[in-house]
């Protein structure tokens, strides 16, 4: 980290010794020649056209070293050039969305810090941020539009104008909408891009629910009536100050929200017994008071046997469970629906509320069924009959439904000690306030991911352990995610602008009939979005037209027929180019430098293929017409008072109302579902076996599987700090700390006669791909261990997801956010190369 914490102040300075350290990576003979052949046999198509004249000297990717201050030429315009300094944030996928001051000299970016307008809490940066300095003139930028001249898939490409571009997407959309109807468009838009207005004035879909982070929160989010189904923590990391435990299960916090890991050892210097489990020795893990392995694929019977230790020994908060959730409810036995007041009518548009349509417990005082909203005294447990009909307590039907879920059972199953098991039961129980901190990157990605979310909803239902100081839970993972929300106002559009109703998710069109003929891919959806690489591949082949919108040159831009050159967080034509709720702040994009190359930003894009559609009046004229609207509109009074003037006179970062408190979600425990009360019993679930949290394997990487006869390994996509997703893979900054290889533990490799930092083959029946390897001790023997992302221009040969698994299980589709695309359920066999 030393050299990072320099590298902005000295980024352009060739003696510094980060450079010659660079100069010595490129003279090195020794490296992995079968990787730099992949990368070779990505770009040839690029050299092959520039040979053919196709496009200019330096073709249609930026030349990193004219762009990236390497040499005398680019040290003595840094110090040369006039200097200024630029305020905008950063990533939005990370949860970060931290306020940065950019110095720019002579027109080049040439310094990225934590701006330092803010409370030091919010002044923050890791190396992702600081390595912007290079990564945009990084040799992966597109510098023009393309077309596609060969096959799709050969990466052929030949330069055309923006004009071209723009008629040629128009033209192809007209036509494939005139055929087969408005709604044959889908436009998909990851985090990081900003294209609102696009679906919409086309008329297309946008791909349903995406599959991703959202195993965990399928199951958590129904409880607690908050988080969209991405289990966003009730409350904030600031909170964990106040905890007696930090129960970190999945989350490898340390390295996934680097600008705020300050928050872990706060909570730990002030008294917070932090404990991590995980399969491996993460690096969060490395830093907590306890680290307990788990088998992987296995939350969920953690938290089922810790319940049983609960109830078992009597440790449940029943004042808690009676007042403020759904274990008094009652349930029919012979349909396993909860009793309620009247049927729901299936065409309304909105659910009816429990004031409007109650749910019903059994009156301990009067011996009767009544409301739950008018019982003096409702009854826990029992089975009452009435008018012919028997009726159980949800807690009587939880009780049983547990009787499997043993500790000895758990710890068969988790190889985690059933003591401890019970003693982790205990803290989190009597020891509290506690709070369990979930994650996005370890067994949300597992198919049954939805049940280690509902089993840890019913661990804070019977404890209390929710929605207050030290209390709370979820995926704490990234401050914007969990903090205060400003409110911003969305543009209006009028009625005719609608984006089309989402037939199926887009990881279904792959395999399932529908009518999407061209998809416009704002991101790498193509590699970062679907599981099983070869059937994704398929479909692409397979639709009439496909546009790429990054200003990187990704996975799935070479599958695209028009390649579109987008400007990072940096660039803008205007002085305003986008507004944000950060964590806790309102951050401006301002301009820091021009549109690098030919790239335009997200918000021109828009707007030219709107005066070519024809509704350019509907749109904003400019981005800071936007940005000035979602202020001026906002319903926050707050949010509304403020100008761009005012938050640029705080240069760029202007902090929300009430931040001084970490924020609280229903401190008053009137939760947001239907009847205002954690609502533990999933009845939408019933034929699936699932009202209740009921363990099931995964779908693949489980214990006992015939398959792991061949395919022994299970598969761990994991985050890291040298990632978000599947960006900054071509950061060469940090290419020089971290190349993309498969970790084994060394036992592993030892039984496969494989050496260290060799090259292997990672591969089962769906595909492989070849990389180095790593000797790891901390990796758990039975696994393999991989940054998620890792596409075919950064390994020997193939594409991570090339093995990955995209088995929907049918109980996903009754969740809230749809099935979860397993990734890490995924078993492999590893191989010499």
């Amino acid at each position: 980290m030393t050299d990072f914490r320099r590298l902005h102040t000295l980024c352009a300075v060739e003696k510094h010794p980060f450079w010659k350290k660079r100069r010595a990576n490129e003279e090195r003979k020794d490296r992995m020649e079968l990787t730099r052949r992949g990368f070779l046999k990505g770009s040839a198509a690029c050299g092959a056209a520039a040979a053919a004249g196709m496009f200019s000297t330096g073709g249609w990717l930026a030349p990193a070293k004219a762009y990236a201050g390497i040499g005398p030429a680019g040290a003595e315009a840094a110090v040369a050039g006039e200097e200024r300094t630029a305020c905008t944030y950063h990533q939005g996928h990370c949860g970060g969305m931290c306020p940065l001051k950019c110095t720019v000299r002579d027109g080049r970016l040439v310094k990225v810090e934590p701006n330092d307008c803010v409370d030091d809490r919010y002044e923050t940066i890791c190396l992702k941020g600081i390595s912007e300095v290079q990564h945009i003139y990084g040799s992966h930028r597109i510098q023009t539009p393309l077309r596609r001249v060969g096959e799709r898939g050969a990466n052929e490409f030949e330069p055309i104008s923006w004009d071209e571009a723009y008629d040629e997407i128009v033209d192809n959309l007209a036509r494939l909408q005139k055929e087969h109807g408005r709604d044959c468009v889908m436009v998909g838009a990851t985090t990081e891009a900003s294209f609102p207005f696009l679906a919409p004035m086309l008329g297309a879909q946008t791909g349903g629910m995406g599959g991703i982070d959202n195993g965990t929160g399928n199951g958590l989010d129904p409880a607690i009536g908050h988080g969209g189904g991405y289990a966003y923590a009730t409350g904030e990391a600031r909170d964990w100050v106040n905890a007696n435990m930090v129960l970190t299960v999945g989350s490898n916090f340390c390295e996934s929200t680097l600008p705020q890991v300050r928050l872990f050892f706060e909570a730990k210097e002030a008294g917070a017994k932090m404990i991590t489990v995980d399969p491996h020795f993460s690096t969060t893990a490395s830093k907590s008071d306890e680290w307990i392995p788990i088998a992987p694929g296995t939350d969920a019977a953690l938290f089922l046997g810790m319940a049983s230790a609960i109830v078992d020994n009597g440790w449940c908060d029943e004042e808690f469970m009676a007042a403020h959730t759904a274990f008094p409810y009652l349930v029919d036995e012979k349909t396993g629906k909860l009793v309620r007041d009247h049927a729901e009518d299936p065409a309304a548009e909105e659910p009816e509320t429990g004031e409007q349509n109650p749910f019903f417990v059994w009156d301990a005082s009067a011996n009767a069924r009544v409301p739950y909203t008018a019982a003096a005294r409702p009854a826990l447990e029992g089975r009452y009959t009435e008018g012919g009909a028997t009726y159980a307590t949800v807690f009587t039907l939880f009780k049983e439904n547990q009787k499997p879920h043993t500790l000895a059972w758990a710890s068969e199953k988790t190889g985690i000690p059933a003591a401890r098991i019970e003693e982790l039961a205990r803290a989190y129980a009597q020891d509290g306030p506690a709070s369990i901190a979930l994650g996005w990157g370890g067994n949300d990605k597992m198919a049954n991911a939805d049940i280690a979310g509902h089993a840890a909803a019913v661990l804070a239902a019977l404890t209390g352990n929710i929605c207050k100081p030290g209390a709370n839970i979820g995926v704490f993972v990234g401050g914007a995610w969990n903090g205060y929300t400003g409110n911003l106002a969305s543009w209006e559009l009028p009625e005719e602008l609608a984006s089309a109703d989402d037939e199926m998710a887009a990881y279904d069109m792959r395999t399932k009939a529908n009518k999407v003929r061209a998809f416009i891919c704002c991101g790498d959806f193509f590699q970062q979005h679907y599981a099983n690489m070869n059937t994704t591949l398929e479909w692409a082949k397979n639709l009439d037209f496909i546009v790429s919108i990054d200003p990187y040159f990704t996975e799935g831009a070479k599958w695209a027929d028009i390649v579109l050159p987008a400007a990072t967080r940096f660039e803008n034509e205007e002085e305003v180019g986008n507004l944000k709720v950060g964590y806790n702040q309102l951050v401006l994009q301002n301009k820091v430098i021009e549109p690098l190359f030919e790239a335009s930003t997200d918000f021109r894009i828009q707007r030219e293929l709107a005066e070519r559609l024809g509704v350019a009046d509907a749109l904003p004229k400019t981005s800071r017409e936007w940005v000035d609207a979602m202020l001026a509109n906002s319903e926050d009074p707050y949010t509304r008072a403020l100008t761009v003037e005012a938050i640029n006179e705080n240069h760029g970062a202007y902090p929300l109302e009430g931040i001084e408190k970490p924020r609280q979600e229903f401190p008053d425990l009137v939760f947001g579902t239907t009847s205002g009360r954690m609502d533990v019993y999933y009845d939408n679930l019933v034929d699936f076996g699932q009202a209740l949290p009921t363990y099931e394997d995964p779908s693949e990487a489980y214990d006992g599987n015939p398959a792991r006869e061949s395919y022994p390994l299970q598969l761990a996509n994991v985050r890291s700090r040298f990632r978000i997703h599947n960006q900054f893979a071509d950061a060469s900054w940090i290419q020089q700390y971290y190349e993309p290889y498969v970790e084994l533990n060394p036992a592993e490799l030892a039984s496969r006669g494989i050496e260290a930092d060799g090259t292997v083959e990672v591969f089962n029946e769906r595909g492989s791909f070849q990389c180095r390897v790593k000797a790891n001790p901390a990796v758990r023997p039975g696994s393999a261990r991989m940054i998620e992302g890792a596409s075919a221009d950064y390994l020997a040969s193939g594409n991570l997801q090339s093995v990955t698994n995209d088995t929907m299980i049918e109980r996903g589709y009754e969740l809230a956010t749809g099935p979860v695309i397993p990734f890490s359920d995924t078993l492999v066999q590893v191989k010499k190369a």
